[in-house]
C-alpha cells in the first residue's frame, strides 16, 4: 500500500493593496483636476431669405401702412457689400467672392475679409453716409460668414448694417 502525501500548499503571494489604492486615487485626482469640458456647441440650420420668399404672393399680402411709408426700414447707404457663396457640395455656405457696389459700379475685392476691411476703410473716407452700409448675400451663405462680414464692416467704421434682398 502506497501512501499518498498530502500536497502541501505553497506560500501565498501577498499583494500590497495600499500602494495600489494610493496610485488609483492619485490618478483619479489628476484627471478630475485637469478635465476641462468643452463649451456647448450647436449648429443652427438657417439661411438668408431667397428672393422668392421676399416677394408677396398677392396684393393682399402687401402692407400699406401710412406709418410704414413715413418711416421706411431701409437705411440709406452709399456702399453695398455683395457676398457670393460656393455651391460645390464641399464648401457650401462659405464665402467665395466679395464685391463692393457704389455709384461707380461693382468692384471685386476677392474672398478675403482682410481685403474687404481695408477696402471699406478707404471707402468710408470718401462716402457721404459714413455710418450705413448694405449687405447683399446669397441665400445659402452660412450665418457665421454673414457675421464675419458684418464684423469687418464694423471694424471699418460702418455702424449700421442693413440687408438687401439677395441676388436672383
Amino acid at each position: 500500500m502506497t501512501t499518498r502525501r498530502k500536497h502541501e500548499e505553497g506560500p501565498e503571494p501577498t499583494l500590497p493593496v495600499t500602494p495600489m489604492l494610493d496610485m488609483a486615487f492619485q490618478l483619479l485626482a489628476f484627471f478630475v483636476m485637469t478635465y476641462h469640458p468643452s463649451d456647448l456647441e450647436g449648429q443652427m440650420e438657417l439661411s438668408l431669405p431667397s428672393e422668392s420668399i421676399t416677394q408677396a404672393k398677392n396684393q393682399e399680402q402687401v402692407k400699406s401702412d401710412a406709418a410704414a411709408e413715413k418711416n421706411p426700414l431701409e437705411l440709406p447707404a452709399d456702399v453695398t457689400v455683395i457676398v457670393r457663396t460656393q455651391h460645390d457640395n464641399v464648401n457650401n455656405g462659405l464665402i467665395s467672392d466679395l464685391s463692393l457696389q457704389d455709384t461707380a459700379g461693382v468692384h471685386p475685392v476677392g474672398n478675403s475679409l482682410d481685403n474687404l476691411r481695408d477696402e471699406l476703410k478707404k471707402r468710408s473716407e470718401t462716402v457721404e453716409n459714413k455710418e450705413n452700409i448694405k449687405l447683399q448675400a446669397d441665400a445659402k451663405l452660412k450665418w457665421q460668414e454673414v457675421l464675419n462680414v458684418m464684423d469687418a464692416c464694423h471694424q471699418a467704421g460702418f455702424k449700421n448694417v442693413s440687408f438687401v434682398k439677395p441676388p436672383g
